[in-house]
């Protein structure tokens, strides 16, 4: 069910950025789309009126302003085209995790490692992580067959990348908090999403 939810999710959020970006793409080229035919056909209409050297010399002033105009608006465009296709591009490579004005610095599936007396195990929680306060909500996924599991809150203390020949897990990063003792190990879904992770934690290299 939950990859389900996830695979759903992930379509959305990528329909909802290629029609944002088509919107954005339709409004931008409207500027210089309407204009140059514009332009193109009162060049035309003066050159085939054979109008005095006056007249032509009144437009040329005008015609010269527009045509850097467009250009520069082309420019613009194309610029603003690139950013958008850089920043789709960086959004769909981490479309589990929200970071939003007024809301917690980051949020999202991750993995814990939980040590056992009969070995280790994955679990897995929907995490949100409040940078200002440095606190770290954790709330299982799964719940356990009689067991109440609530969410937990920790207080970061620090943050740092695994090495990934220290442990058979990729994407993970350790961090220690003020409430559990001894380090806390998380595995993120993707290299993308652990630097989000540890750039919201102020995370360091090993």
């Amino acid at each position: 069910a939950d990859l389900q939810v996830d695979k759903e999710r992930h379509n959305f959020f990528e329909s909802s950025l290629d029609y944002v970006y088509q919107i954005q793409e339709v409004q931008e080229s409207k500027k210089f789309n309407i204009v140059e035919p514009v332009l193109a056909f009162l060049h035309s209409l003066f050159i085939s009126n054979s109008l005095t050297v006056e007249l032509m010399q009144d437009f040329l002033p005008y015609k010269q302003q527009l045509q850097l105009s467009l250009q520069n608006t082309r420019n613009h465009f194309s610029s603003t085209r690139e950013e958008m296709e850089e920043l789709k591009k960086r959004m769909k490579e981490a479309p589990q995790t929200c970071k939003l004005p007024g809301q917690p610095s980051i949020e999202g599936y991750l993995y814990t490692q939980e040590k056992w007396a009969l070995g280790i195990s994955w679990v897995k929680y929907y995490c949100r992580y409040e940078k200002e306060t440095r606190t770290l909500t954790m709330t299982p996924v799964e719940q356990k067959p009689g067991a109440k599991q609530g969410p937990v809150d920790l207080t970061l203390k620090y943050c740092v990348r695994r090495k990934s020949e220290s442990i058979d897990k990729r994407f993970c990063f350790d961090i220690e908090t003020n409430e559990r003792p001894g380090t806390i190990t998380l595995q993120a879904p993707s290299e993308a999403n652990r630097r989000l992770w540890m750039e919201a934690m102020d995370g360091k290299e090993p």
